[in-house]
């Protein structure tokens, strides 16, 4: 009877293991998921906080990695038709408010365009795995209800929770069960929280952008 028991504790002990195991698992399928992506469009609503008071846009994105995106704002009404399109070396940005355009040709990585919205940028570029190399990661929790307002509507989905904490600061990531495509960051700077990002729709290796990153002509030019 007591090797039966010792047996059977041992058993119960290996299956923790393997369970313990099987828990840096989900994050490893997030990395393979941001590795396997092709095409990515979404509407994202962000937020940033300075205080106590926050400010919020959302605009549209699309990224076919690693030279082609597109931005363009849709909330608030002031930045309404704000366009920025990189394709390869070429940068177009449009100021609707204004009702001027800048082309120019640029070198290196273009700038910081999209970089704000934090793990997702690294997600929807292939470099999930880079990004994660300077935080420490806890363990993977989930999948749970996430839950958000937009438009006076609730947004939910059944999502994976992992935090990733770094020198300067830490990122609460939010990812779809059955993607693992981030849909939700919360980016703190040192113990604050400094934007927060939201996606509200999305599509994961979807349908080509066609002709979205042709550089729209302006009227009477």
């Amino acid at each position: 009877m007591e090797r039966i028991m010792v047996c059977v504790l041992l058993a119960i002990i290996g299956l923790g293991a393997v369970a313990l195991a099987d828990e840096a698992m989900p994050f490893q399928k997030i990395i393979d998921a941001s590795n396997a992506l092709q095409t990515f469009s979404a509407t994202i609503m962000m937020t940033q906080y300075r205080g106590t008071k926050g400010s919020t846009i959302e605009f549209q994105f699309t990224y076919v990695p690693p030279t082609k995106m597109r931005i363009e704002y849709t909330a608030p009404k002031a930045l309404v038709g704000q366009l920025v399109i990189i394709n390869g070396d070429q940068l177009y940005t449009y100021m609707a408010a204004l009702h001027r355009s800048l082309h120019k040709t640029v070198t290196g990585s273009g700038g910081n365009e999209g970089r704000e919205i934090g793990f997702l940028y690294y997600f929807v570029n292939r470099e999930g795995s880079d990004f994660a190399q300077d935080y420490t990661l806890s363990p993977v929790g989930g999948p749970q209800e996430y839950t958000f307002e937009h438009a006076g509507k609730t947004i939910s989905y059944d999502a994976y929770k992992v935090t990733l904490t770094g020198k300067h600061g830490k990122q609460i990531v939010w990812c779809d069960a059955v993607t693992l495509v981030p849909i939700a960051v919360d980016i703190y700077d040192g113990d604050k929280l400094s934007i927060e990002v939201h996606v509200v729709n999305y599509q994961y290796n979807g349908t080509g952008p066609g002709s979205g990153f042709r550089y729209p002509r302006l009227k009477g030019r």
